[in-house]
C-alpha cells in the first residue's frame, strides 16, 4: 500500500509501517466513539443547557474552550489517533495534516473561495458588518476545530480504515453518513432550536458538505474554514450580540487558542513521525 511521505526528520523509532491492529473494531470503531459519547455529553453539558452562544457568559466560553474545545476536542483525538498512526492503519494525509505549502495553498483556496462566496450572494461578511462577522468567524472555532477532529480527523478516518477492504465507495459512503450524523448530533446539542427535527437536518446537510470536502481535499484546516463559514452563516441569528459587537477579546481569545494548539499538534506530528512508502504486495 503507498504511503504519504513526510519531509520532516523524525525519530527512527516512530517511522510508521503497518502493524496487525488496523482491523480492529475496539480500535477503529468503539474508542472513537466513546470519545464522541463524552465530546457529545460536554458539548451539552457546558454550551447546550447554558445556552451559551445564546445568552453571552465569558467564563463559560472560556471553560467550554479548554475542556470542550482542546482538550476533548484535540488533546484526546491526538492521543487515539497516534496509536492508530503507529499501527499503520491511518497516516498523516488520511488525517489532513499536510505540508505547510499544500496547507497554504489549501486554506488560501478555500478562504478565497468562501470570500466570494459570500460577496455574491450578500451572505455576513460582505458588508458593512464584516467586523461582527470576523468575531462569529472566531466564536465558532472552538466548536469547528473540534468538530473537524473528532468527526473527521479521528472518526472519519477510523471508519474508512475498518472498512478500507469493502472497496473505496463503501469507505466514501459510510465515513460521509457516520460523521454527518455524529456532526449533527452535536451541532443540536448546542444550538437546538424549537424544531429538533429540522434543526438536526441542516446540521446533516452541512455535516454531508463538510465530510465530501474533507475527503477530497483531506486538509484539517481547510476543513475548518468550510465548516466555520457554513456555522457563521446559518447560526449568525442565533449568537448573543454581545460576543460580536465590539470585537469580543474572550472570543478572539479562544478561537486562537484552539487554532494554536491545532497547529501545535500538526507540528508534533510533523516532527516525530513519518510514514513510508511499501510496495504493492
Amino acid at each position: 500500500m503507498a504511503r504519504s511521505m513526510d519531509t520532516s526528520k523524525p525519530d527512527p523509532a516512530n517511522v510508521i509501517q503497518p502493524g496487525s491492529r488496523q482491523s480492529s473494531p475496539v480500535s477503529l470503531v468503539l474508542i472513537p466513539l466513546v470519545i464522541v459519547l463524552i465530546w457529545l455529553l460536554e458539548n451539552f453539558l457546558l454550551a447546550g443547557t447554558t445556552h451559551l452562544f445564546q445568552h453571552a457568559n465569558p467564563l463559560v466560553l472560556v471553560l467550554y474552550t479548554v475542556l470542550a474545545g482542546i482538550l476533548v476536542g484535540i488533546v484526546v483525538p491526538v492521543v487515539r489517533i497516534r496509536a492508530t498512526f503507529l499501527s499503520g492503519a491511518v497516516n498523516m494525509f488520511q488525517i489532513g495534516f499536510r505540508s505547510a505549502r499544500r496547507t497554504i495553498i489549501a486554506v488560501g483556496f478555500t478562504a478565497i473561495t468562501c470570500v466570494i462566496v459570500s460577496l455574491f450572494t450578500g451572505l455576513p461578511g460582505s458588508g458593512p458588518e464584516t467586523t461582527e462577522s470576523v468575531a462569529l468567524f472566531f466564536l465558532m472555532l472552538p466548536v469547528t476545530v473540534a468538530a473537524v477532529m473528532i468527526c473527521w480527523g479521528l472518526v472519519g478516518t477510523h471508519i474508512q480504515a475498518y472498512v478500507r477492504r469493502e472497496g473505496i465507495t463503501v469507505s466514501v459512503i459510510a465515513g460521509v453518513i457516520v460523521t454527518s450524523v455524529i456532526f449533527a448530533l452535536a451541532l443540536s446539542a448546542l444550538f437546538a432550536g424549537p424544531d429538533l427535527k429540522t434543526s438536526i437536518s441542516a446540521f446533516f446537510g452541512v455535516g454531508c458538505i463538510s465530510a465530501l470536502f474533507f475527503f477530497a481535499v483531506r486538509d484539517i484546516y481547510a476543513t475548518v474554514i468550510v465548516v466555520t463559514f457554513c456555522l457563521s452563516t446559518a447560526l449568525s441569528s442565533l449568537i448573543d450580540p454581545a460576543y460580536l459587537v465590539p470585537l469580543s477579546p474572550v472570543g478572539i481569545s479562544c478561537g486562537s487558542a484552539v487554532v494554536l494548539s491545532l497547529v501545535a499538534v500538526h507540528w508534533y506530528f510533523a516532527r516525530h513521525y513519518t510514514t513510508i512508502l511499501l510496495p504493492q504486495q
